[in-house]
């Protein structure tokens, strides 16, 4: 299991924790291999913890950067960006 760290901005949407985790896992296809989410919102845009079961570090970060990209895509998200990752584990 890894766990990938990240920040993303707020655009012209406000989103609660909940629903960043629900868009998180909606952005994951099954090849991700994304077991937890957990988020945290304020003001300026919301962080992320995605916990991936992979063979491999590298992987796992392949994986996460793919899941915020789709999760980027969404419509809700409208001028949302990533930050980067925040942390290394």
């Amino acid at each position: 299991m890894y766990m990938f760290v990240g920040r993303v901005m707020r655009g012209r949407t406000l989103l609660d924790a909940d629903q960043v985790r629900k868009l998180m896992y909606a952005a994951a296809d099954i090849e991700d291999r994304l077991e937890h989410v957990y988020a945290e919102t304020d003001f300026d845009g919301a962080s992320a913890m995605l916990f991936l079961s992979a063979h491999s570090a590298g992987q796992a970060e392949a994986a996460a950067l793919r899941i915020v990209a789709r999760f980027l895509e969404n419509d809700e998200l409208c001028g949302w960006e990533w930050a980067g990752r925040t942390r290394e584990n």
